[in-house]
């Protein structure tokens, strides 16, 4: 997730910075916030991660796509009431954190982003 409010940082298409453990940390370039703006939600493979980009409560977020039910798309309809339902089989994730409505214990997985200069960055390792 990220706060639309801190924007202002000179731009690449990947940024390379250290965690606290020293590891490589890649940022890879997913969309553009006006582009999310415009669409609402999007989805987008980055390196075989299926990616659902929304906006939340003035907050973007990134979580994976994928159903833990059977693999169905989660963003294929509009959230609705701050609920995404899989096409599939109709179970339901919190757009507020991507945990499961249907079954508590299967939530999706979120991912750390950054903006920069209007260009959204994921963390597909975070």
């Amino acid at each position: 997730m990220y706060n639309l409010k801190s924007m202002n940082i000179e731009a690449t298409e990947k940024i390379i910075k250290k965690d606290k453990e020293e590891r490589d940390i890649t940022w890879e370039f997913l969309a553009t916030v006006d582009e999310l703006k415009k669409k609402g939600q999007l989805t987008k493979w980055i390196k075989d991660h299926d990616i659902l980009l929304y906006e939340y409560e003035g907050e973007i977020k990134a979580i994976s796509n994928v159903c833990r039910h059977f693999g169905g798309p989660v963003g294929f309809h509009k959230a609705k009431n701050g609920v995404f339902t899989c096409l599939w089989h109709n179970w339901q994730f919190s757009c507020k954190d991507g945990s499961c409505i249907t079954h508590p214990s299967l939530p999706l997985r979120q991912y750390d982003l950054k903006i920069i200069d209007g260009k959204i960055y994921i963390n597909l390792l975070g």
